[in-house]
Protein backbone atom coordinates (compact mmCIF):
# COMPACT_ATOMS: atom_id res chain seq x y z
CA UNK A 1 0.00 0.00 0.00
CA UNK A 2 2.82 2.40 0.91
CA UNK A 3 4.50 1.76 -2.46
CA UNK A 4 1.26 2.67 -4.29
CA UNK A 5 0.98 5.93 -2.35
CA UNK A 6 4.64 6.76 -3.07
CA UNK A 7 4.15 6.05 -6.78
CA UNK A 8 1.03 8.22 -6.84
CA UNK A 9 2.90 11.06 -5.12
CA UNK A 10 5.70 10.75 -7.68
CA UNK A 11 3.26 10.85 -10.60
CA UNK A 12 1.59 13.97 -9.21
CA UNK A 13 4.94 15.84 -9.24
CA UNK A 14 5.63 15.14 -12.92
CA UNK A 15 4.98 18.08 -15.26
CA UNK A 16 1.91 17.98 -17.47
CA UNK A 17 2.91 17.23 -21.05
CA UNK A 18 1.63 19.50 -23.80
CA UNK A 19 -0.36 16.66 -25.37
CA UNK A 20 -2.16 16.13 -22.04
CA UNK A 21 -3.48 19.71 -21.98
CA UNK A 22 -7.20 20.23 -22.58
CA UNK A 23 -7.54 22.45 -25.69
CA UNK A 24 -11.00 23.67 -24.63
CA UNK A 25 -9.32 25.54 -21.76
CA UNK A 26 -7.66 27.79 -24.34
CA UNK A 27 -10.82 28.69 -26.27
CA UNK A 28 -11.80 32.19 -25.19
CA UNK A 29 -14.83 34.31 -25.95
CA UNK A 30 -14.70 38.11 -26.03
CA UNK A 31 -16.87 41.05 -27.07
CA UNK A 32 -16.40 44.08 -29.30
CA UNK A 33 -18.63 47.08 -29.92
CA UNK A 34 -19.12 46.70 -33.68
CA UNK A 35 -21.47 49.33 -35.11
CA UNK A 36 -23.75 46.79 -36.80
CA UNK A 37 -24.28 45.02 -33.45
CA UNK A 38 -24.56 48.14 -31.28
CA UNK A 39 -27.44 49.32 -33.49
CA UNK A 40 -29.31 46.17 -32.31
CA UNK A 41 -28.47 46.86 -28.67
CA UNK A 42 -25.92 44.03 -28.69
CA UNK A 43 -22.19 43.37 -29.01
CA UNK A 44 -20.00 41.50 -31.50
CA UNK A 45 -18.99 38.07 -30.12
CA UNK A 46 -15.53 36.71 -30.96
CA UNK A 47 -13.67 33.45 -30.31
CA UNK A 48 -9.94 33.23 -29.78
CA UNK A 49 -7.04 31.00 -28.77
CA UNK A 50 -5.16 31.84 -25.56
CA UNK A 51 -2.52 29.10 -25.87
CA UNK A 52 0.94 30.69 -26.19
CA UNK A 53 2.34 28.28 -28.79
CA UNK A 54 -0.24 25.83 -30.15
CA UNK A 55 -2.92 26.14 -32.81
CA UNK A 56 -6.44 25.16 -31.70
CA UNK A 57 -9.23 23.87 -33.96
CA UNK A 58 -12.65 24.51 -32.42
CA UNK A 59 -16.15 23.40 -33.40
CA UNK A 60 -18.98 25.67 -32.23
CA UNK A 61 -22.76 25.29 -32.26
CA UNK A 62 -24.93 28.41 -32.57
CA UNK A 63 -27.96 28.89 -30.34
CA UNK A 64 -30.71 31.42 -31.03
CA UNK A 65 -33.03 32.32 -28.16
CA UNK A 66 -31.74 29.27 -26.25
CA UNK A 67 -32.46 26.78 -29.05
CA UNK A 68 -29.80 25.06 -31.16
CA UNK A 69 -30.00 26.18 -34.77
CA UNK A 70 -28.13 23.27 -36.31
CA UNK A 71 -25.39 25.66 -37.45
CA UNK A 72 -21.93 24.28 -36.64
CA UNK A 73 -18.75 26.16 -37.44
CA UNK A 74 -15.17 24.94 -37.47
CA UNK A 75 -12.39 27.46 -36.89
CA UNK A 76 -8.61 27.08 -36.78
CA UNK A 77 -6.99 29.62 -34.48
CA UNK A 78 -3.23 30.23 -34.44
CA UNK A 79 -1.52 31.31 -31.22
CA UNK A 80 -1.39 35.09 -30.90
CA UNK A 81 -3.85 35.64 -33.76
CA UNK A 82 -6.71 38.12 -33.56
CA UNK A 83 -10.02 36.65 -32.30
CA UNK A 84 -12.46 35.46 -34.98
CA UNK A 85 -15.82 37.31 -35.20
CA UNK A 86 -18.85 35.05 -34.78
CA UNK A 87 -21.78 37.44 -34.94
CA UNK A 88 -23.88 39.73 -32.79
CA UNK A 89 -25.11 38.70 -29.36
CA UNK A 90 -28.65 39.54 -30.57
CA UNK A 91 -30.50 39.18 -33.83
CA UNK A 92 -33.59 41.24 -34.58
CA UNK A 93 -35.63 38.43 -32.97
CA UNK A 94 -33.61 37.74 -29.80
CA UNK A 95 -30.31 36.70 -28.20
CA UNK A 96 -27.86 34.28 -29.76
CA UNK A 97 -24.70 32.57 -28.55
CA UNK A 98 -22.09 30.02 -29.56
CA UNK A 99 -21.06 27.00 -27.50
CA UNK A 100 -17.95 24.84 -27.78
CA UNK A 101 -18.72 21.34 -29.06
CA UNK A 102 -15.14 20.13 -29.44
CA UNK A 103 -11.62 21.51 -29.56
CA UNK A 104 -8.30 19.92 -30.47
CA UNK A 105 -4.71 20.96 -30.96
CA UNK A 106 -3.60 21.05 -34.59
CA UNK A 107 0.13 20.95 -33.91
Amino acid sequence: MRAAITLLALLMTLPVRAEDEDPTKFVTFSQDFAASCVSRNSVQLLVGNSHPSRTVMVWLDRYHMGVGTGDRSKTEMKPGAEPVPLGCSRTLDGPQEWRVVKAKFVN
